[in-house]
């Protein structure tokens, strides 16, 4: 089953390539990424699409990325309940 994260209070000068490291780095593997930079440039957000895990394991992920330092900011991510 596909899990999905989001992530939020990215650098808005981010690239995709920088948010799949930061997945690798939380412990995700072949993260598909899709970026979004409407409304505040400030503010951009990422939905992680992990495939062929379950639940708790995509909670894992979350949790390693959540509160993590990147780029002086605090990255804040969830397993959304509904998406």
């Amino acid at each position: 089953m596909t899990q999905r994260i989001l992530i939020g209070n990215l650098p808005p000068d981010i690239t995709v390539e920088e948010i799949e490291q930061v997945a690798r780095d939380g412990g995700a593997e072949a993260p598909s990424v899709t970026l979004n930079r409407e409304g505040d440039a400030d503010k951009v957000a990422a939905v992680l699409q992990l495939p062929n895990i379950d639940r708790a394991a995509a909670d894992r992920i979350a949790a390693s990325i959540n509160g993590a330092r990147y780029r002086d900011r605090t990255l804040s991510a969830y397993v959304p309940l509904f998406m």
